[in-house]
Order: structure tokens, then sequence, then C-alpha cells
């Protein structure tokens, strides 16, 4: 044997590696290569070509291994004897995770015929279909289908899809796209759709596959987290997964090799307990050291679980509006979940109010949707335009839905239940609650000072801060302040003495805190400059509760922003039922950064 010859004998493991040839010259469809699934719907007919023989309607399908997916190709003749429809149609499986091509898996495969009659590439992740080519209407139209199809994918994700009807003599651009939603292949398939009539009109020759296998360099994720039994935590991850030498904990216990199982397809584990899950508790769970069949290791994961629960008024409340976008980004409104529980906001209804009153269509949030205790949830019809323009951090929740652009000026804004007969929440916003110095409201969104104050008050809202490009999606906001009175000593204070409401999201808001030592005090406030001139009337006659707040956002009666320097805080308390009558002079600086 000489050189050549030896060289061409150890090669030729990695180049076939990745091929599969087949025109069933030899007879057969179960030796070189092995094609296995719904065998019994398949023959090698006297042409030597492969053909369907499904006795009833049915979705029949061959696969055979191929990892080809880098710089590839597949070739494949069809031929379709009845006019394709929603029920009769053929699929070539380019790449696919699962040797089951009829139910679900990740995949890219070619469907030839259906109700358009036309030649489209689509995008499998488990049961969803996506059609990300979309070729030539009426390009399979006809009694007979009889067309070649090739698709070229390089390493960079680009496919390109052709076919060629036998009239034509070279190959016609269906269209290009850019995807890398799947990454790799196990298997390549052919599949048929058939009635009752055409169980034997479907024809596949030809096949040719070509490419390299995917180099794996991406670790596998946890794509869902759900309690499957009263004791048991199943885990669902993007791939075959190898856990031999992963951790799993809860609340900080290890959670031992007895307690755990994977599923037969490598994808899925459960976790079982001693103890049930108990309704309102929030557990973590983190694990650790999971990785793919490639070595690729899963970054270590943190994941809060609980038996989720539908929201009660009063647990979910409006907490931030962008209501008109800037320009390169979209409007969004923002969640506070306000309670201790898990909350299935799934079918909730997001609207607004006709001039009438009545309530407009609105968007349903999808299932399944939770939100954490004293999480945030953002809504959006653009959830990656959003998080770019913010830099949003991954931790931020924000989901995708419909949209109805909302009103620039005002609009009455309500969370409700899918009944559409339980409000949580409602809130009539207007663009004059824009903080003084925000020249241009756009791109500028309206933020709660604090979840707990009511909605609305225009006085529980902020514009946001420009040091977060004036908004904060999914995350708590610029201009949150909490209302816990730190002083208990004092009946009046403020809160910071020193402000600059200069809306950069550090002290823009002064809050006059008080603690009343009996029920019932009215309270005139006002802000005073240094000269003794009245600059504001924060109140009159306000009936105070137990303890509570007040606050000023440096603006004067006239709307305007006050001059920077030091001002006087002047409360009167009367007591109508014991007499007594309080007054405080209490400094208040105006500052500038």
């Amino acid at each position: 044997m000489n050189n050549l010859t030896l060289l061409l004998a150890f090669l030729f493991p990695f180049f076939s590696y990745c091929q599969v040839v087949d025109n069933f010259t030899d007879g057969d469809f179960s030796n070189q290569p092995n094609w296995t699934g719904t065998t019994s719907n398949f023959m090698v007919n006297s042409a030597l070509q492969l053909q369907s023989k499904a006795p009833t309607t049915s979705v029949s399908y061959l696969t055979t291994p191929s990892q080809a997916f880098e710089n590839a190709t597949w070739e494949c003749a069809i031929k379709i004897a009845y006019t394709s429809s929603s029920s009769n149609y053929s699929s070539i499986y380019l790449a696919s995770d699962s040797s089951n091509i009829s139910s679900a898996c990740n995949a890219y495969y070619v469907q030839v015929g259906g109700t358009n009659d036309e030649v489209s590439l689509f995008l499998q992740q488990g049961t969803k279909k996506t059609k990300i080519i979309d070729g030539a209407d009426k390009r399979t139209d006809g009694s007979t289908v009889d067309i070649r199809i090739k698709v070229t994918r390089d390493s960079l994700g680009n496919f390109s899809l052709y076919s060629k009807l036998p009239t034509e003599m070279d190959y016609i651009l269906e269209g290009q796209v850019i995807n890398l939603d799947v990454l790799g292949s196990r298997y390549f398939g052919l599949l048929y759709s058939n009635t009752s009539t055409t169980g034997s009109a479907y024809f596949f020759d030809d096949v040719k596959v070509s490419g390299s296998k995917l180099v794996d360099k991406v670790a596998p994720t946890c794509t869902s987290i759900a309690i499957s039994a009263p004791n048991q935590l199943t885990l669902v991850f993007s791939e075959t997964i190898d856990i031999s030498g992963a951790t799993f904990m809860m609340n900080n216990q290890l959670v031992n090799n007895s307690q755990q199982s994977i599923t037969a397809d490598l994808k899925s584990v459960r976790l079982n307990f001693a103890d049930d899950f108990r309704k309102g508790n929030l557990y973590q769970l983190t694990l650790s050291g999971v990785k793919d069949l490639s070595g690729n290791v899963m970054e270590t994961l943190h994941k809060d679980i609980g038996i989720s629960e539908p929201p009660s008024v009063g647990d979910l409340v409006l907490n931030e509006i962008m209501f008109e976008n800037p320009e390169n980004s979209v409007e969004y409104v923002e969640l506070y979940n306000h309670s201790d529980k898990l909350l299935d906001v799934s079918k909730l209804v997001f609207t607004t109010r006709k001039s009438d009153h009545t309530l407009n269509k609105g968007t349903t949030i999808p299932q399944p949707t939770w939100m954490s205790p004293h999480s945030y949830l953002a809504l959006c019809e653009n959830e990656d335009s959003l998080r770019n323009y913010f830099s949003s951090h991954t931790a931020s929740k924000i989901i995708q839905v419909s949209w109805s652009t909302l009103n620039n000026d005002s609009a009455s804004l309500v969370i409700l239940n899918a009944g559409r007969d339980t409000i949580f929440d409602e809130v009539k916003y207007s663009s004059k609650w824009h903080h003084v110095m925000v020249q241009n409201p756009k791109g500028v969104s309206l933020e709660k000072i604090n979840p707990d104050l009511p909605s609305q008050d225009s006085k529980s809202w902020h514009s946001a801060a420009s040091e977060v490009n004036y908004g904060t999606p999914g995350l708590q906001n610029s201009q949150y302040r909490s209302l816990d009175a730190a002083e208990q000593s004092k009946m009046v204070w403020v809160d910071p003495e020193m402000f600059t409401p200069d809306n950069d999201g550090v002290d823009d808001i002064c809050f006059i805190r008080y603690k009343t030592e009996l029920s019932g005090y009215v309270a005139n406030v006002m802000i005073i400059n240094s000269i003794g001139n009245k600059v504001v009337q924060l109140a009159s006659n306000l009936l105070l509760s137990s303890q509570g707040f007040l606050t000023w956002d440096g603006k004067t009666s006239e709307g305007k922003n006050a001059s920077v320097g030091i001002y006087v805080l002047y409360i009167e308390m009367f007591n109508p039922q014991s007499g007594e009558k309080k007054q405080y002079k209490l400094p208040i600086v105006v500052s500038t950064r």
C-alpha cells in the first residue's frame, strides 16, 4: 500500500463522517445508510426510488444519522403525484437533534407544497414551527409536483434555499437568511403528510448531504424549571447533558445522587425531595457543574422556585410608564408584584379606557408568566429594542406582547383579570406630571416613587433620572424612595435636608416626614424663601394620618424650578379635638451638582 493510499485510508473516516449519499439503487433503505422511523410506510419501488406506502392518513418519516452542519449542502429530489395542500406535502429535515422528526425537536427543514404551493425553509423549536425563508407561491402548483431541492449553510449560519423544476437548466434561489437558533445536527430526515387517497403519492431520490460537524463551543442552558409533583422538580435543558459532575442544592442543602434522575433523552433532570413544596414559600435552587456532551460547562444557576398563585386586588400595581418612546426604542409599561406571593400573571389584560370610559381590547400577557415576590415586569412590543436601548441587565424581566400605541398627552391605563371583571390597578397619567426640567418628554418614563403610593396621585410619580437614560424597565425605579420613617423621635423632619432637583436620580425629591402622637391633626404646609416670601403651598387644611409624608420636587407655585439656595419649611399643625397647636420651621437647601 503506497503512502497516498495510507493517507486516504486514514482521512476517509473524517471525510465521510458528515456525509449522507443515497440514490436507493441497492433496492434497500436499511443499509448504507440505515434509515429508521415509520419504516412500514416506505418502500423502494421498481424504479429504485424511495416511495411512500401509507395505508391510511398519516405523517410518516425516515431519519439517518448526520452531523453535517457547517459549510454544508443538502440535496434531494422530491415528487408528489397529487396536488399539494395543507394535508399533502413533503419535508426534508436538514438538521435535527431528534430521530423522531414527527414530534417535538429542534431542527431546520424544507417544506415542499402546502397551502401556498411553495418551497420554504422552517425553523422548528420543540413543536413551534417558524417560516424563515418564504419561497415563491405557486412554485409547486399543479396536479403533480416534481422538483429538486438544494440548501447550503456556511459556518456563520447563512442559509440559501434553491429549487429546480424539470424544465429549468439551473437552480432558482428561493431566499436567504441568517439563523443561529439551532446549533448542530444529529439526524437528517425525510417526511411526508398524506390523506387517505395519497398514501403512495410521495417519492424521494438522489439524497446528498455533505458538510462539517459543528464544533460545539456553547454551554447548555436550563430552559425551564417546574414543580412536576408535590415533592418533585423537573429541570429541562437546551441540549443533551452530563450531570456526573454536577451539584444541585435546594436552600443551600445538597441534593444527593439518590434524589436525582435523568431522562432517557439526557435533556431533563428530576429532583425528588422528602418534603412537599409548600404554598407561599420561596425556595432557592442552585445548580453547578452541568455540562453538555462536548464538555461545555453551564454557568452556575440560582433560581427561585415556588407554587404560583393568581393575584388578588392589591397584589399588582402599575409602577412605570413610557408613553412616548425614544427614537430607537419602544413604549413600555411596568408592573410590580407588591405581595409575598409567587404570582401567575398569565392571561391578565393590560389595556386603556376609551373616551366613554369603556375598555379597549388591550393586550393579554402570555403563558407562562410568573412574577416573584416584590419583582418587576415590563411589557413592550419589542424586547430586544428595549433591552438594547436601556442596556438592561439579563436579570430584568421584560416580555414582548402585542401593543397599541399610548397617547402622548394622557390616557387611563388599566391592569385587570382575564374575565375583565376585576381591576388590579389603574392610573390616568399626564405628560404634565413630568419634572419641570424635562423640556421634551419624548423618551422619558414616569416612575412611581414607591409602589405603596396611590397610582392616581400625581405626587406619586416622577420623571425617570437622566443617569439611567430616563427609564428602568424591569428594575427598581431610579426615583425609588423608601417610605419608612427613620427618625422616630421627631414629629416633623425633612429627608434629605439638602436636595438637588435636577432629575439625575440622586436626591431629586425632598420628603417631608411626620409622626403624630394623636390622631386628628390638620396641617398647612408651605415653602418660604430667605426673604420670607411664599414659594409654594404644599398643603392646606390637610388631615394627617398617624405618620406619613409630603414631597417637594423643587417646583415653585408657577411650576418653575426653585433657585439654588436655602429655604424654610413652615408647618402649622392644629388638633381640633385637643386644641393643641404646633409650628415647625425647618431649613431645606436646594442645591446643584
